[in-house]
């Protein structure tokens, strides 16, 4: 499977004939449209070739963004984009994959770097492809794993450590009144706590907040 994927990755790139790019479409399609994950592919200077509609909605918040004329560097905070080129760099000099755990815009993400090659160096891309994760995933059986270096937590970082912990509570479920004997608080203080995070996130519902608590993954780039 990475070889067709890489297969159609380059189809795409390199616009091939119908025949040979019959079975390649379909598979690009189906990751590119159908697999849930956001889709990259750019070069050794991060400059973007392809993104698809989940890399638009996840990464800049908009789903019409034109990657066209973009690099990471306008969609990932700096030294995120400055540390996914250095990967990119290794997995087009090694080809070998690099799975990255970092949190972007304020969720837990897994990114998945591979090689595209190309007939000649200036041709090679890196396909990566980012997913949300909860913060208990499983580490990754192939390729070579690292955590990233760099967290962007979006508005995550407004939180103050309590506000941080009721919300992972939060995200667990925990009532207020379960929530406030895991502190060892009041119930009282645990609604102040839980309005507190309302407010800064612009969020009320008890719902969201629990579906920000999973998404963000909070406590998992804290280890």
């Amino acid at each position: 499977m990475p070889e067709m994927i890489q297969d159609a990755a380059m189809i795409e790139l390199k616009k091939a004939t119908p025949a040979a790019a019959r079975t390649g479409d379909f598979v690009w399609a189906a990751l590119a449209n159908d697999s849930g994950s956001a889709v990259l592919v750019y070069d050794a200077q991060g400059r973007i070739s392809f993104g698809n509609q989940t890399a638009s909605s996840m990464l800049t918040g908009d789903a019409a963004t034109e990657f066209g004329t973009k690099s990471l560097h306008d969609v990932m905070k700096a030294e995120i984009a400055e540390e996914h080129i250095a990967h990119a760099r290794q997995v087009l000099e090694t080809g070998e994959p690099v799975v990255i755990d970092g949190m972007i815009a304020g969720r837990l993400m897994r990114a998945t770097l591979r090689p595209v090659r190309g007939e000649s160096p200036q041709e090679h891309r890196v396909l990566e492809t980012l997913r949300t994760i909860p913060a208990e995933e499983a580490k990754p059986e192939i390729g070579n794993y690292v955590k990233a270096k760099t967290n962007d937590e979006g508005v995550l970082g407004k939180l103050t450590a309590r506000e941080r912990e009721v919300l992972f509570h939060i995200g667990r479920g925990l009532s207020t009144a379960n929530i406030a004997a895991t502190l060892g608080r009041s119930t009282k203080t645990v609604e102040w706590h839980r309005v507190s995070l309302g407010n800064k996130l612009a969020i009320t519902n008890r719902v969201e907040l629990a579906r920000i608590a999973i998404r963000a993954g909070v406590t998992g780039v804290e280890d």
